[in-house]
């Protein structure tokens, strides 16, 4: 007995949970659907603009523009309840110059449209107006307006003799609906259903719409099967199969562009109480963002329910967690003289752990600030070679030109000499020491290496300065005197009378351009020669 119990529970499972997974694909198929909602409007559009153009061609018809209304009527009724409206009144003002039945249908088509705008008693007392001699109990459309408006009157009503009269009056229309409906047709296993919910005896109900709802006959009614079969299981407590359809009826709904249903908002309920908050709040929002498209306002009332029951709920979960607080705190507080003893033990621990800890971290940041002080050096280095490398090169040059010179000038000088024209020895020595040019192509070659080395030297020089203070190079320089100081700076040569000797300036005029560039500088909390070597 055991193992058959044991079997029966796996099977159970088994069943749950790919129960779970297939409405886990359904959820993420419904949030697609939702996310790409302007495609499946705009496809209903387009059928509302044909039948408009098929209302317009047929003006001259009577009948047939009677007949297209109807098709316009259909397509309004759950996506634009105001218009659905306006194509009824339409249809009554055609169906008074044609005969009693059409008026009769166009009246009907109008308290339809009036139900689902939240005019129920205005749309009972019109069907009750033309239901004198009863002919709209044995129209099957007739007697689903007159179920629809009583449930809805049922719902808003507080009184309990009220809500008993007009739960009569819904069994009373279901069974002339079921009288008057062909046998194997939508209308009849609806209210054949509906009747045997009545009556309590659900399992038959879910029996005889599962049989239906798998007929390919009923597809055109599959979205309110789904509906309807939702609503019988979630009646039995079958939230699992309740969610299902759900969900089957939402995306049927949807993927039709109806703005006027109740599956979505159900579905969002169920969904909130089941812990899904995130999607419960999308689909909510969907539904009155649709609601709202629609002009269905009865709908807003549910919604306004379904808030105060997701406020409600939110309430009691607070509650509870209140309650489990107490409870928590209550055995907290017995463990806790259980927990003194080793807390004690453990903060003994804990200090010796913390002065361990305290030693490898000052020990840490010893080798942090030695890493950190290894990599500037580092990089000085780096620095220093790349100027080293650019600077040997220049000395090279620059000494292979100057021996190139003084070969040319010992040969000058040896040729004034043997010549014997001592006067003319005289002559040229003054001619060459009177020349500069040689200090100015050294200038000219330190600044295009150095400029070489640091391009952007100018620039972030000038970012230093006052705006109104900025160096500008003159055409054909390429360092001022000023930038040049600073240049050797970079180079590590702080010394001014270094500088002197190698820019041959004087040592007062160095020390007047310093002086000069630290008065045009935006900060003088840091000398400008501590600055550069930020460069």
């Amino acid at each position: 007995m055991k193992s058959y119990t044991a079997i029966i529970l796996c099977m159970f499972l088994q069943s749950f949970s790919l129960s779970a997974s297939n409405d886990k694909k359904l959820l993420i198929e419904l949030d697609k659907i939702i996310e790409n909602q302007k495609v499946y409007n705009q496809q209903i559009e387009d059928k509302i603009q044909s039948a408009n153009q098929k209302v317009f061609f047929t003006a001259d018809n009577p009948q047939q523009q009677f007949e297209a209304l109807e098709e316009l009527f259909e397509l309004y009724r759950s996506y634009r309840t105001d218009q659905a409206l306006s194509v009824a009144e339409q249809r009554v003002q055609l169906g008074k110059q044609l005969d009693e039945a059409s008026y009769r249908k166009a009246m009907m088509n109008k308290a339809d449209a009036l139900n689902k705008m939240g005019y129920y008693n205005e749309a009972r007392e019109l069907l009750e107006q033309m239901n004198t001699e009863h002919q709209l109990e044995s129209d099957t459309y007739g007697c689903y307006l007159f179920h629809t408006i009583y449930l809805s009157l049922y719902n808003e009503a507080t009184l309990p003799q009220q809500k008993k009269a007009y739960r009569e009056k819904m069994v009373y229309y279901t069974q002339q609906a079921l009288k008057h409906a062909q046998p194997n047709t939508y209308s009849y296993i609806s209210n054949y259903s509906l009747l045997l919910q009545y009556q309590g005896k659900t399992d038959e109900a879910i029996q005889l719409l599962e049989k239906a709802y798998q007929n390919d006959r009923y597809e055109n009614s599959k979205a309110r099967l789904e509906y309807s079969l939702a609503n019988l299981y979630l009646e039995k407590n079958d939230t699992i199969k309740g969610r299902h359809y759900l969900i089957l009826s939402s995306i049927t709904d949807l993927k039709d562009a109806k703005k006027v249903y109740m599956s979505l908002q159900s579905l969002a309920m169920l969904l909130y109480y089941q812990g899904d908050v995130e999607r419960a709040y999308m689909y909510i929002s969907r539904a009155l963002e649709d609601i709202s498209f629609g002009k269905a306002r009865y709908r807003f009332e549910d919604i306004t329910n379904y808030l105060a029951i997701i406020n409600a709920g939110n309430r009691q979960h607070v509650e509870k967690e209140k309650q489990t607080s107490s409870i928590l705190i209550t055995i907290l507080s017995a463990v806790t003289l259980l927990l003194f003893t080793a807390c004690f033990i453990i903060y003994k621990k804990n200090k010796r752990l913390n002065e361990t800890k305290s030693i490898l971290k000052e020990q840490y940041d010893q080798l942090h600030d030695a890493s950190t002080h290894l990599q500037q050096m580092n990089q000085q280095i780096i620095e220093k070679d790349h100027i080293k490398e650019e600077y040997i090169g220049m000395l090279f040059n620059l000494c292979s030109e100057y021996i190139q010179k003084q070969h040319t000038l010992y040969k000058q000088l040896n040729r004034i000499a043997t010549s014997g024209h001592l006067s003319d020895l005289s002559k040229f020595i003054n001619d060459q020491q009177g020349k500069s040019e040689d200090l100015k192509t050294f200038i000219h070659q330190f600044d295009t290496i150095f400029l070489t080395i640091f391009p952007n030297f100018i620039k972030d020089f000038n970012a230093l300065l006052r705006p109104e203070e900025q160096i500008k190079i003159k055409e054909g320089e390429l360092l001022t005197p000023e930038l040049r100081i600073y240049a050797l700076m970079r180079l590590g040569i702080n010394d001014n009378s270094k500088i002197a000797s190698f820019l041959h300036y004087s040592l007062q005029t160095v020390y007047n351009y310093r002086m000069k560039m630290r008065n045009k500088a935006i900060s003088d909390k840091k000398d400008l020669s501590v600055q550069i070597l930020n460069f």
